[in-house]
């Protein structure tokens, strides 16, 4: 009689099999083959003491974490074109914004660098009005003895004559240039008068600094306040350096200065401004691609730095002189910006700086205005300058409204831009400096609620 087989032991046979084969198989590292990628299996996951996380969980009960607040993002308000802070810690404008709460104490200066756009204080006057309204402060800042649009500017009176002009954009030794790009010296008997007028801190200031180099030899220079018939006449004594000579006073409305012939000074410019407060310097050449600033003497502009007591921010607005219709490459554009970029952060290694992208600009085509082709395509490489050098970027076109706006700045009543298409209007001005001006104070307001939430308590005075 045949004995029935014992099915029994196939199963378990089975069984066994597979668990070796799963052990095995959990033992071959992660790779990839013919594309595919082949993960490691471990069936014995779940039971597995893992040795990383039973360190974590000892690290944990050992060293408790402190608390730490998560910084929220604080989205960009409507109508705002926020700034784009492309520096390592993100606190690209640290320097102004912080040295905004210490205004009732002492000035906080700005020097607006640009082409024609700017010319006769539009724009960065306006900017300066808000600022000053806000954060206190008089005057107009620096202005140069010799200027082609006295006549043009409404921030203040101006009038001059004997002369000699040099201009970094002009081929002249740049070795002696000052920090606007420009100095003057005396041809003959020499005289600029400035003079206030009647628009909100700008009807007179509390103090005028001559800022001035004297290579050699010595200098007189008589002044006159407020219409004086008595002049004060003073030495100016030989300084290789830059450095100032300040008349203070409760209230000058305007000042005349006269410089004898045959002297070799250098003047770089006369500051009208007050005490504390805000104070911006408008610094336009017109013509200028902004390249030319890489050009200026880092030794002078430390000294005349140093002298007004460190700007805190540095607003670079160039890019409509180099722009071409229909070009859209504008890399060597960008590398000689980028090298003007660092030469700035040498001069000024103390500041701030802001770069503006070049606003809208039309074409005539077909008949009528358009936006040129080429302005998105600089925008960007603007960008990228900012992008790849650390610093601040504002989108100027962004604001102005983006394609299309500068036919509606122009269409508008009253008119914000000229008919050239090209260039802002006083109201113009005014409407992009309020843009401007509310950006500041959003970012100011950003600033400040960061440092109270990365250290507990404000960092800075009034936050």
């Amino acid at each position: 009689m045949q004995m029935d087989r014992n099915y029994i032991v196939y199963p378990l046979f089975i069984t066994g099999l597979v668990i070796a084969v799963l052990l095995a198989v959990s033992f071959i590292p992660e790779q990839t083959i013919a594309d595919l990628g082949i993960r490691q299996m471990d069936i014995l996951s779940d039971i597995r003491k893992d040795t990383a996380e039973n360190e974590t969980y000892l690290e944990a009960v050992l060293l408790p974490a402190l608390p730490v607040e998560k910084e929220k993002k604080i989205p960009c308000p409507q109508g705002t074109v926020c700034f784009e802070d492309y520096s390592q810690d993100g606190d690209g404008l640290s320097a102004f914004l912080q040295a905004l709460d210490y205004a009732d104490k002492q000035n906080v200066r700005i020097a607006f660098f640009g082409d024609s756009y700017i010319e006769g204080d539009i724009f960065s006057g306006d900017l300066r009005a808000f600022l000053q309204e806000k954060y206190g402060g008089r005057g107009v800042g620096m202005v140069l003895p010799v200027s082609h649009v006295a006549s043009f500017r409404k921030t203040v009176e101006h009038s001059f004559g004997g002369w000699n002009n040099f201009s970094i954009i002009d081929g002249n030794d740049n070795t002696k240039m000052g920090v606007s790009g420009n100095y003057c010296t005396p041809s003959g008997n020499a005289w600029v008068k400035y003079s206030g007028v009647k628009r909100p801190n700008l009807d007179y200031v509390s103090k005028v600094s001559l800022i001035y180099r004297l290579p050699s030899g010595n200098a007189t220079v008589s002044y006159r306040i407020n219409n004086s018939k008595e002049p004060v006449s003073v030495n100016l004594d030989c300084s290789p350096t830059v450095t100032s000579y300040d008349i203070a006073a409760d209230s000058i409305g305007n000042i005349r200065l006269d410089f004898a012939s045959g002297n070799n000074i250098h003047i770089y410019g006369v500051s009208m401004q007050s005490e504390t407060g805000v104070a911006v310097d408008n610094f336009s050449l017109r013509g200028a691609p902004g390249t030319t600033l890489k050009y200026l003497p880092e030794n002078i502009v430390k000294q005349t730095d140093s002298v007004l007591n460190n700007y805190n921010l540095i607003i670079l607005q160039y890019g409509l002189n180099v722009m071409s219709a229909n070009n859209k490459n504008y890399s060597t554009y960008k590398k000689g910006m980028k090298e003007t970029v660092e030469h700035l952060k040498k001069c000024f290694p103390k500041s701030s700086i802001l770069l503006l992208s070049v606003g809208d600009r039309s074409m005539r085509k077909s008949g009528e205005y358009v936006t040129m082709p080429c302005v998105e395509a600089m925008v960007e490489t603007q960008r990228e300058i900012c992008a790849e050098t650390g610093i601040v970027f504002w989108n100027l076109f962004e604001a102005m409204g983006g394609v299309g706006s500068m036919v509606e700045l122009v269409a508008s009543i009253p008119p914000k831009a000229n008919k050239d298409y090209t260039h802002l209007n006083f109201e113009g001005g005014k409407y992009l400096g309020e843009k401007l001006f509310n950006t500041i104070i959003f970012e100011k307001s950003k600033f400040d609620k960061k440092n109270r939430n990365r250290y507990g308590k404000p960092v800075v005075k009034n936050g």
